[in-house]
């Protein structure tokens, strides 16, 4: 009895040494399991930013296939003329030239560019003798105001009503048609209304 009684600290001592070996695996094993939990949150989180990317890329490609069966097939929505490839849609009611842009925007078009002397007989036409905003507004360069078209391209064949515009001093805007069918400039400060065309 007194021999066991000798032996209990030595046994105890082995069951310490023990249980303090499985707690040094068990908090590796818990630390390597954390790390492997962050390293899954990174993944996740650059799959979710890929997921989300390609996902931004797939509606946008759809608007494009969209727009482009519409070309192909000739039809315009509801509400929009055609001319040649493009469709273009007239309003009815007044903005001024940022927020009949934005209205543009938001029909997944933009204010009209005007590139060629047909397209500018259609939108003469189109406007029934009224002035409506076009795409074309000022920039300011090292060389001083420019004009250019909403999608930055420069601008090239011009028809404007007063000749003095073809060269801006100051920020400003482009309507189409006066009464000969000619450009006017106007500065859209949300008081100067007009209508507008929108080209798809």
């Amino acid at each position: 009895m007194k021999q066991l009684k000798d032996q209990i600290p030595d046994i105890l001592g082995l069951e310490k040494e023990e249980l303090l070996f499985r707690y040094d695996d068990l908090n590796k094993n818990y630390t390597l399991i954390q790390d492997k939990h962050a390293d899954l949150e990174v993944r996740h989180s650059r799959l979710q930013s890929r997921y989300e990317t390609l996902n931004k890329k797939q509606t946008q490609t759809q608007d494009e296939v969209k727009k482009l069966k519409v070309k192909i097939e000739g039809k315009c929505p509801e509400g929009w003329t055609r001319f040649r490839c493009s469709c273009y849609f007239k309003s009815t009611e007044k903005k001024g030239w940022f927020d009949s842009r934005t209205d543009c925007e938001n029909r997944g078009s933009d204010l009209v560019m005007i590139n060629s002397k047909e397209e500018q007989e259609f939108v003469t036409q189109l406007n029934a003798n009224e002035e409506s905003w076009i795409g074309l507004k000022t920039n300011w360069t090292s060389a001083g105001f420019v004009w250019e078209w909403v999608d930055g391209s420069t601008l090239t064949e011009t028809v404007w009503a007063v000749p003095e515009f073809k060269d801006p001093t100051e920020w400003s805007n482009a309507a189409c048609c006066d009464q000969q069918g000619r450009w006017t400039q106007s500065r859209d400060y949300g008081h100067d209304r007009k209508t507008w065309i929108c080209e798809n």
